[in-house]
């Protein structure tokens, strides 16, 4: 099982026996995820922590569940995900909304950056955010500050939606920029 570690958090991919923590966060939850304010039916949630595992299946990363290194709790997700029939991967992130403003999505998505280039190899992290999703905006510009990225491009998506994407890592392969 693929892992990370950070000096507060403990990273891994989502297990079968996960489903409760997919059901806590879509019941405390009171942000939009996905287009979709909180709330979702056990149905909804199963198949969203079933989508999780099999990402990781047939693409070789994807979420990573958060927890408290000390106390084991859990905090949320974050990871890269390429839904089907979407133009790009993309940096995601979800919190408890206890976990939320401690700076845990900005520790785990750095991890992830960092992972995505050393261990995938790839040159481009990228994210995209609805334009009223204003908490994430700041998380991304605060990433985006701390690896040299920058807001990229305006991009319509195929839900309709037209969004920001943020460049939030860029690193060279052999000598030539991604």
């Amino acid at each position: 099982m693929t892992s990370l570690w950070t000096p507060r958090l403990r990273m891994r991919a989502p297990t079968a026996d996960d489903g409760a923590f997919y059901a806590a966060f879509y019941e405390a939850s009171d942000v939009t995820v996905g287009g979709y304010r909180g709330g979702r039916s056990p149905a909804e949630v199963a198949e969203i922590h079933a989508r999780d595992m099999a990402h990781w299946q047939s693409r070789g990363y994807g979420m990573f569940l958060l927890f408290d290194r000390k106390s084991g709790a859990f905090l949320g997700g974050t990871g890269l995900a390429w839904p089907d029939g979407w133009p790009c991967h993309e940096l995601t992130w979800f919190l408890m909304p206890a976990a939320r403003g401690k700076g845990y999505a900005r520790e785990a998505s750095l991890a992830v950056i960092d992972w995505a280039h050393e261990t995938l190899g790839w040159t481009r992290v990228e994210t995209h955010m609805r334009d009223e999703n204003a908490p994430a905006r700041h998380l991304a510009e605060a990433i985006a500050s701390a690896c040299g990225g920058r807001e990229d491009r305006r991009q319509s998506f195929p839900d309709g939606v037209t969004r920001d994407v943020y460049l939030l890592s860029e690193r060279a392969r052999d000598g030539v920029p991604s």
